[in-house]
Protein backbone atom coordinates (compact mmCIF):
# COMPACT_ATOMS: atom_id res chain seq x y z
CA UNK A 1 0.00 0.00 0.00
CA UNK A 2 2.77 2.15 0.76
CA UNK A 3 4.63 1.39 -2.20
CA UNK A 4 1.58 2.55 -4.54
CA UNK A 5 1.22 6.04 -2.42
CA UNK A 6 5.31 6.77 -2.71
CA UNK A 7 4.66 5.91 -6.69
CA UNK A 8 1.85 8.28 -7.10
CA UNK A 9 2.99 10.80 -4.60
CA UNK A 10 2.39 13.80 -6.93
CA UNK A 11 -1.43 12.51 -6.70
CA UNK A 12 -1.46 11.35 -3.13
CA UNK A 13 0.10 14.30 -1.09
CA UNK A 14 -1.79 16.94 -2.71
CA UNK A 15 -5.20 14.94 -2.29
CA UNK A 16 -4.48 13.95 1.44
CA UNK A 17 -3.85 17.60 1.95
CA UNK A 18 -6.95 18.65 -0.11
CA UNK A 19 -9.33 16.30 1.75
CA UNK A 20 -7.86 17.78 5.50
CA UNK A 21 -7.90 21.42 4.40
CA UNK A 22 -11.38 21.32 3.16
CA UNK A 23 -12.53 18.76 6.22
CA UNK A 24 -11.46 21.64 8.30
CA UNK A 25 -13.02 24.44 6.05
CA UNK A 26 -16.19 22.61 6.79
CA UNK A 27 -15.77 22.76 10.96
CA UNK A 28 -16.15 26.51 10.01
CA UNK A 29 -18.85 26.71 7.38
CA UNK A 30 -21.75 24.45 7.05
CA UNK A 31 -22.19 22.41 4.06
CA UNK A 32 -25.04 24.78 2.40
CA UNK A 33 -22.83 27.92 2.65
CA UNK A 34 -20.37 26.26 0.78
CA UNK A 35 -22.71 25.00 -1.80
CA UNK A 36 -24.15 28.48 -1.93
CA UNK A 37 -20.97 30.21 -2.23
CA UNK A 38 -19.95 27.72 -5.00
CA UNK A 39 -23.06 28.07 -6.76
CA UNK A 40 -22.58 31.74 -6.85
CA UNK A 41 -19.58 31.66 -8.54
CA UNK A 42 -20.83 30.73 -12.37
CA UNK A 43 -20.63 31.96 -15.84
CA UNK A 44 -21.96 30.58 -18.94
CA UNK A 45 -18.51 29.17 -20.02
CA UNK A 46 -18.37 26.64 -16.46
CA UNK A 47 -21.75 25.58 -17.70
CA UNK A 48 -21.23 24.57 -20.46
CA UNK A 49 -17.88 22.88 -19.54
CA UNK A 50 -19.33 21.46 -16.43
CA UNK A 51 -22.49 19.97 -18.19
CA UNK A 52 -20.18 17.97 -19.81
CA UNK A 53 -16.91 17.21 -18.19
CA UNK A 54 -19.16 15.62 -15.42
CA UNK A 55 -20.28 12.53 -17.57
CA UNK A 56 -16.46 11.55 -17.20
CA UNK A 57 -17.42 10.33 -13.69
CA UNK A 58 -20.15 8.41 -14.96
CA UNK A 59 -20.01 4.61 -14.55
CA UNK A 60 -20.41 4.35 -18.49
CA UNK A 61 -17.31 6.26 -19.03
CA UNK A 62 -15.51 4.15 -16.30
CA UNK A 63 -16.56 0.67 -18.32
CA UNK A 64 -15.81 2.30 -21.67
CA UNK A 65 -12.41 2.83 -20.03
CA UNK A 66 -11.79 -0.49 -18.60
CA UNK A 67 -13.03 -2.18 -21.51
CA UNK A 68 -10.43 -0.32 -23.78
CA UNK A 69 -7.58 -1.02 -21.23
CA UNK A 70 -8.48 -4.41 -21.49
CA UNK A 71 -7.46 -4.59 -24.97
CA UNK A 72 -4.09 -3.53 -24.24
CA UNK A 73 -3.70 -5.05 -20.57
CA UNK A 74 -6.44 -7.78 -19.45
CA UNK A 75 -4.79 -7.48 -16.06
CA UNK A 76 -4.97 -3.52 -15.47
CA UNK A 77 -8.24 -3.39 -17.30
CA UNK A 78 -10.24 -5.68 -15.09
CA UNK A 79 -8.38 -3.84 -11.92
CA UNK A 80 -9.89 -0.86 -13.40
CA UNK A 81 -13.37 -2.02 -13.67
CA UNK A 82 -12.61 -4.13 -10.22
CA UNK A 83 -12.07 -1.21 -8.30
CA UNK A 84 -14.99 1.44 -9.80
CA UNK A 85 -17.18 -1.62 -9.36
CA UNK A 86 -16.08 -1.92 -6.06
CA UNK A 87 -16.64 1.89 -4.89
CA UNK A 88 -19.85 2.33 -6.46
CA UNK A 89 -21.34 -0.95 -4.70
CA UNK A 90 -19.65 0.50 -1.35
CA UNK A 91 -21.60 4.06 -2.26
CA UNK A 92 -24.49 2.50 -3.20
CA UNK A 93 -24.82 1.11 -0.24
CA UNK A 94 -24.17 4.09 2.01
CA UNK A 95 -26.41 6.05 -0.30
CA UNK A 96 -29.73 3.42 -0.14
CA UNK A 97 -29.20 2.21 3.09
CA UNK A 98 -26.90 4.12 5.85
CA UNK A 99 -28.16 7.74 4.30
CA UNK A 100 -31.02 6.99 2.53
CA UNK A 101 -32.90 10.30 3.82
CA UNK A 102 -29.87 12.93 2.65
CA UNK A 103 -31.34 15.40 0.74
CA UNK A 104 -29.31 17.21 -2.36
CA UNK A 105 -28.81 21.08 -2.80
CA UNK A 106 -32.09 21.48 -4.72
CA UNK A 107 -34.14 19.45 -2.19
CA UNK A 108 -32.76 20.80 0.52
CA UNK A 109 -32.13 24.54 -0.19
CA UNK A 110 -33.67 25.47 -3.17
CA UNK A 111 -36.71 26.73 -1.51
CA UNK A 112 -34.92 29.14 0.77
CA UNK A 113 -32.87 30.69 -2.32
CA UNK A 114 -32.62 30.75 -5.80
CA UNK A 115 -29.84 28.40 -7.20
CA UNK A 116 -28.42 28.83 -10.44
CA UNK A 117 -29.05 25.90 -12.42
CA UNK A 118 -27.53 24.61 -15.87
CA UNK A 119 -29.91 23.84 -18.77
CA UNK A 120 -29.69 20.78 -19.95
CA UNK A 121 -28.96 18.95 -16.42
CA UNK A 122 -31.36 16.59 -14.50
CA UNK A 123 -31.89 18.03 -11.00
CA UNK A 124 -31.76 15.43 -8.38
CA UNK A 125 -32.90 15.47 -5.42
CA UNK A 126 -32.79 12.74 -3.27
CA UNK A 127 -29.53 9.77 -2.08
CA UNK A 128 -27.18 12.93 -1.74
CA UNK A 129 -24.40 11.07 0.35
CA UNK A 130 -21.65 10.22 -1.10
CA UNK A 131 -21.22 11.56 -4.15
CA UNK A 132 -21.42 8.24 -6.87
CA UNK A 133 -19.52 10.38 -9.74
CA UNK A 134 -16.63 11.70 -7.04
CA UNK A 135 -16.11 7.92 -5.92
CA UNK A 136 -15.69 6.67 -9.59
CA UNK A 137 -13.76 9.28 -10.73
CA UNK A 138 -10.91 9.54 -7.95
CA UNK A 139 -11.05 4.90 -8.11
CA UNK A 140 -10.69 5.07 -11.70
CA UNK A 141 -7.73 7.95 -12.24
CA UNK A 142 -6.14 6.80 -8.66
CA UNK A 143 -5.55 3.18 -10.19
CA UNK A 144 -4.94 5.12 -13.47
CA UNK A 145 -1.99 7.03 -12.16
CA UNK A 146 -0.11 4.29 -10.69
CA UNK A 147 -0.10 2.89 -14.25
CA UNK A 148 2.69 5.24 -15.25
CA UNK A 149 5.40 6.75 -13.58
CA UNK A 150 5.23 10.24 -15.40
CA UNK A 151 4.30 12.54 -12.62
CA UNK A 152 2.84 15.05 -15.70
CA UNK A 153 -0.12 12.15 -15.94
CA UNK A 154 -0.12 11.56 -11.97
CA UNK A 155 -0.34 15.51 -11.77
CA UNK A 156 -3.24 15.55 -14.73
CA UNK A 157 -5.20 12.94 -13.27
CA UNK A 158 -5.50 14.40 -9.84
CA UNK A 159 -6.81 18.13 -11.56
CA UNK A 160 -9.40 15.55 -13.37
CA UNK A 161 -10.33 13.97 -10.75
CA UNK A 162 -11.28 17.20 -9.00
CA UNK A 163 -12.72 18.63 -11.79
CA UNK A 164 -15.10 16.42 -11.59
CA UNK A 165 -16.23 15.80 -8.01
CA UNK A 166 -16.21 20.00 -8.37
CA UNK A 167 -18.69 19.61 -11.58
CA UNK A 168 -21.19 18.04 -9.11
CA UNK A 169 -21.02 20.81 -6.35
CA UNK A 170 -21.38 23.34 -9.14
CA UNK A 171 -24.63 21.65 -10.76
CA UNK A 172 -25.94 21.46 -7.58
CA UNK A 173 -25.95 17.71 -7.53
CA UNK A 174 -24.20 17.28 -4.51
CA UNK A 175 -22.89 19.36 -1.40
CA UNK A 176 -18.70 19.20 -0.50
CA UNK A 177 -19.27 16.42 2.29
CA UNK A 178 -20.86 14.36 -0.40
CA UNK A 179 -18.07 14.74 -3.06
CA UNK A 180 -14.84 14.49 -0.37
CA UNK A 181 -16.16 11.15 0.71
CA UNK A 182 -17.13 9.81 -2.65
CA UNK A 183 -13.13 11.13 -3.39
CA UNK A 184 -11.73 9.43 -0.31
CA UNK A 185 -13.99 5.87 -0.89
CA UNK A 186 -12.92 5.88 -4.60
CA UNK A 187 -8.84 6.19 -3.48
CA UNK A 188 -9.13 4.03 -0.90
CA UNK A 189 -10.94 1.03 -2.84
CA UNK A 190 -8.48 1.27 -5.43
CA UNK A 191 -5.46 1.35 -3.49
CA UNK A 192 -7.04 -1.44 -0.97
CA UNK A 193 -7.85 -3.30 -4.42
CA UNK A 194 -3.81 -2.65 -5.99
CA UNK A 195 -1.95 -3.85 -3.20
CA UNK A 196 -4.51 -7.17 -2.96
CA UNK A 197 -4.04 -7.93 -6.08
CA UNK A 198 -0.09 -7.55 -5.96
CA UNK A 199 0.20 -9.64 -2.64
CA UNK A 200 -1.71 -12.44 -4.17
CA UNK A 201 -0.12 -12.01 -7.45
CA UNK A 202 -3.28 -11.94 -9.10
CA UNK A 203 -4.06 -12.62 -12.63
CA UNK A 204 -0.34 -12.25 -13.77
CA UNK A 205 -1.10 -14.25 -16.63
CA UNK A 206 -3.35 -11.60 -17.91
CA UNK A 207 -0.90 -8.70 -17.45
CA UNK A 208 -0.99 -8.89 -21.64
CA UNK A 209 -2.82 -7.77 -24.66
CA UNK A 210 -6.42 -8.65 -25.08
CA UNK A 211 -5.71 -10.25 -28.74
CA UNK A 212 -3.11 -11.95 -28.40
CA UNK A 213 -5.02 -14.66 -25.65
CA UNK A 214 -7.77 -14.53 -28.16
CA UNK A 215 -5.22 -16.04 -31.14
CA UNK A 216 -3.74 -18.58 -28.49
CA UNK A 217 -7.22 -19.96 -28.02
CA UNK A 218 -8.28 -20.25 -31.22
CA UNK A 219 -4.33 -22.00 -32.45
CA UNK A 220 -5.38 -23.96 -29.89
CA UNK A 221 -8.87 -25.14 -30.80
CA UNK A 222 -7.47 -25.75 -34.26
Amino acid sequence: MIGFLQKTKVFSIPFFLLVGGLSLWLLFYSKVEVELWVNAHNNPFLDNFFRFFTNLGDGLAAILVSLIFILFNVRKGILLLTGYLLSGLIIQVLKLVVFPDMLRPVALIGNSYPLHLVDGVKILTEHSFPSGHAGTAFALFFCLATYTDKKLLHFIALLTSMAIAYSRMYLSQHFLTDVIAGAVIGVFTSLLLLTWFEQKNLLRNLDRPLFPIHRKYAEQIN
